[in-house]
Order: structure tokens, then C-alpha cells, then sequence
């Protein structure tokens, strides 16, 4: 039912042209802050929030990024990007190139439907993001993007979920250090 309500706001929060720019300059600002330069990023899909204006400039900040490319099981692997896409299992566009590992990402930054003050975060709930950021050896902070009434006072929390370490909307960034 949260799922719902948030992805039913989103419609229209998605349509602001004013969120991609907000958005590309907040994870500019907190790349320089954390000294990264290999960030894991996405490609936005539609009403994710909307990072393209942060991936096509990423280069010229002299960042490198690696990208997601679901797998059928559940899980993800990773590739550096280059600027190519092509169709993937769920019909939309997904990174291609040459592979890459997730632990090599110095900030990784995840899509999210909400995220709570603690670094709680509710996705889409088929756990992809979960399983990736679960191992040991990926221990990049994690930043969750979403748009600014998406950022809840609590979620529910299972298992499973891999916390983050902060929060990006257009408007601000929020370290919740949770990890």
C-alpha cells in the first residue's frame, strides 16, 4: 500500500524539469565531498529520480562510473559505463560495456521509492539493490535518491534491507550514517 501511494505522488514529482539539475548538482557536491571518483550510478527509468543530467556530466568532473544490469535471478552485475545502453530483461534501457565489480565504487548511489532519517530504505521491493550492497567487501558509502517528500520519518524495516548512508534529493543531501 506505501509502495502505491509514493509511486502515485511520484507521477507528478517526476515532472518538475526543475529536479534533474537539483539533483546533478547535490551528488556533484557530495562525489567532491567524499573524494570519489568511481561512482556506481543508474540509469533512471521512468519516475526514478531523474540523474542523467549527473551521468552525461560525470566525465567532465573526471568521475567513472560502473552501472547495474539486472540479472534473471534477482541479482545484478555491474559494468563501467561508457554511454551505451541497450534494452535489458525488463525491457528498458540498461548500461553496456566492459564488467565491472561493485566494490570497486567508491559512492554508490541507488534508486529508492522512500527513505526514512535513518537510512532505512524502501525500494521496489524485488531486493536486487539489497543482495548487491550485502556482501562485505562493498563498502562504499551508499546514497539513496529520491525527491524531497520521500524522505519519511520511519519505514518498515525487514531482514534483508542494507541500510544507507545518505540521502540525496534536488534540494539537499542528508548524511543519516547509518552503516
Amino acid at each position: 500500500m506505501l509502495r502505491a501511494k509514493l509511486s502515485e505522488a511520484r507521477i507528478t514529482l517526476a515532472k518538475d524539469p526543475n529536479h534533474p539539475a537539483g539533483l546533478a548538482a547535490e551528488l556533484f557536491a557530495l562525489t567532491k565531498a567524499l573524494e570519489a571518483k568511481i561512482i556506481a550510478a543508474y540509469l533512471p527509468f521512468g519516475t526514478e529520480p531523474n540523474i542523467g543530467g549527473f551521468v552525461s556530466g560525470a566525465s567532465a568532473h573526471g568521475l567513472k562510473l560502473i552501472m547495474p544490469v539486472s540479472n534473471p535471478d534477482g541479482s545484478l552485475h555491474w559494468i563501467h559505463y561508457a554511454g551505451v545502453s541497450a534494452p535489458g530483461i525488463f525491457g528498458f534501457d540498461e548500461p553496456t560495456g566492459e564488467p565491472a565489480e561493485l566494490r570497486e565504487a567508491q559512492l554508490i548511489l541507488i534508486p529508492a521509492s522512500a527513505v526514512d532519517r535513518a537510512g532505512n530504505r524502501l525500494g521496489k521491493g524485488k531486493g536486487f539493490y539489497d543482495i548487491a550492497l550485502a556482501p562485505p567487501e562493498v563498502n562504499a558509502p551508499v546514497a539513496a535518491v529520491v525527491y524531497e517528500p520521500e524522505v519519511l520519518n520511519g519505514l518498515p524495516v525487514e531482514d534483508h534491507d542494507q541500510p544507507v548512508d545518505f540521502i540525496v534529493t534536488p534540494f539537499r543531501t542528508i548524511a543519516v550514517g547509518s552503516r
